[in-house]
């Protein structure tokens, strides 16, 4: 039961975020384009520009993040107990 509510949830949080994003950055481009002057609204562009990618791409890493840590195969393991060593 709670794997599948997991498999609801984990999807649905996924979405929010980028829905989020993309609003973020509307708003950003919005006020970006009121600006008057030409030097100050070419560095909001590219201030846009630049924080759009990292927003969409962190909210895709960090949905892949959660659902493969919720759905891996081998659980919840220590390292110490599979032999890894290192220092």
């Amino acid at each position: 039961m709670l794997r599948r509510l997991l498999a609801v949830i984990a999807p649905l949080l996924g979405v929010a975020l980028t829905l989020a994003s993309v609003f973020l950055l509307l708003r950003m481009t919005v006020q970006s384009e009121l600006m008057e002057d030409p030097l100050w609204r070419n560095l909001a562009m590219l201030g846009t520009l630049i924080a759009g990618v990292m927003l969409l791409v962190g909210s895709v890493y960090v949905s892949t993040r959660i659902t493969v840590l919720l759905f891996s195969a081998s659980g919840r393991t220590n390292k110490s107990e599979n032999g890894d060593k290192r220092q």
